[in-house]
């Protein structure tokens, strides 16, 4: 396989990303990975490589990129916006098409809020062929919460004690400041976009074949918010796949998520039968 760091325009700032090509640099069709928020992306990076590789083995090429300030990419994560996100993501896409060739068929995966961020693309690009969301977050606003309860375990831990609540965080935001997720520096801005998505409010305009895989230990019911979503795409198939939840810290190291690539190969080879 061949694989190509390279930097890439987007808007005024430039990406980093990684070409992976076939070993023949010949390939029909091409996946743009999208990563996850902030410090889920360091966790899931390993994983993310070894699954390109996969995909490049079975004959796709793939771009994994870094949205703006994060990563290696231009720019600060504090000017993120969702339009950014995804305006860094339809950069990635026409960088494969003007590198490779222009009627390649492109395809998006994204793992968390990577997956959140292809649906949405998904929904302006008609040009996007298949679409794989590997436990997306659904509904934003929940996220967010999640968010702001890892601040407080930070507090907690740091100082013994919580000096700020929900609350006065998302003041603080309004305020003008930043609260600090991990290291990341969340606006308000930022916040209160990520909390108005819901994917499940509207019917779907992508027509493309779409595979949804829950991550949790094998036996589960796949969760009504996953069901859901899944009623309002077109063409589509669930699957769940035993892994640990690898995008944060745990005491396994995961450079593979062996039964996701199995489920979603499988599913990629059945999209070809």
């Amino acid at each position: 396989m061949n694989e190509t760091p390279i930097f890439f325009p987007a808007s005024d700032y430039k990406l980093f990303g990684v070409l992976h090509m076939p070993v023949d640099r010949s390939a029909q069709e091409a996946f743009v990975f999208c990563h996850p928020f902030a410090e889920e992306k360091l966790w899931t990076h390993r994983v993310y490589v070894s699954f390109a590789r996969e995909l490049t083995k079975a004959g796709y090429a793939v771009l994994r990129l870094d949205c703006m300030g994060q990563g290696d990419s231009n720019g600060d994560f504090s000017d993120s916006t969702i339009e950014s996100m995804q305006n860094d993501i339809e950069s990635g896409i026409e960088y494969v098409k003007t590198k490779l060739d222009g009627d390649i068929k492109i395809n998006l995966l994204g793992l968390r809020f990577g997956a959140t961020l292809a649906a949405l693309v998904a929904e302006k690009n008609n040009a996007i062929n298949k679409l794989i969301l590997w436990d997306p977050i659904v509904d934003g606003s929940r996220y967010m919460q999640e968010i702001l309860r890892s601040n407080l375990s930070a507090q907690l831990a740091m100082d013994g004690e919580v000096s700020k609540n929900r609350e006065q965080l998302i003041e603080e935001m309004r305020e003008g400041k930043t609260v600090n997720y991990e290291g990341y520096d969340l606006t308000e801005k930022l916040f209160e976009q990520v909390c108005q998505i819901n994917l499940i409010e509207e019917n779907k305009m992508f027509k493309g074949s779409c595979c949804i895989v829950q991550i949790s230990k094998e036996g589960r019911p796949v969760r009504k918010e996953i069901q859901s979503l899944a009623e309002i795409y077109e063409s589509v198939d669930i699957f769940q796949a035993d892994e640990e939840p690898f995008w944060r810290e745990i005491k396994k190291y995961y450079g593979r998520a062996n039964n996701l690539f199995f489920v979603t190969l499988n599913w990629l080879k059945s999209c070809t039968n």
